[in-house]
């Protein structure tokens, strides 16, 4: 694949990512709504290195919407404790069941 092609295919994905996190109040994930969100913020030295990218976590949600674990499953390491830490102050509409997603988390 050639550059540009690939450059491209990366800015979408990554745009996707970060219009699915700016939903804020109207985010869903597996039909459990998103009531409180945290922005993850960037870390300092991931912004002198001028680092972008996206994280991947595999988070399991409690039956009343609190975030019970977190699992990476991808994404640059300077940036997984800053989404991790975000993703764990979330909180989701109460459910019958825990549930398991992933969840991307863009850094621009």
């Amino acid at each position: 694949m050639n550059r540009p092609i690939l450059q491209f295919a990366m800015l979408v994905a990554c745009l996707a990512a970060a219009a699915q996190l700016r939903a804020g109040d109207d985010l869903e994930l597996n039909s459990r709504h998103v009531h409180h969100y945290v922005r993850p913020s960037l870390p300092e030295t991931a912004k002198r290195m001028n680092l972008k990218g996206t994280v991947k976590l595999e988070v399991a949600i409690s039956a009343a919407g609190k975030v019970t674990s977190i699992k990476p499953v991808g994404g640059h390491p300077l940036l997984i404790n800053s989404a991790m830490y975000a993703v764990k102050a979330w909180e989701f509409d109460a459910a019958p069941q825990e549930t398991t997603t992933i969840i991307s988390v863009s850094f621009e």
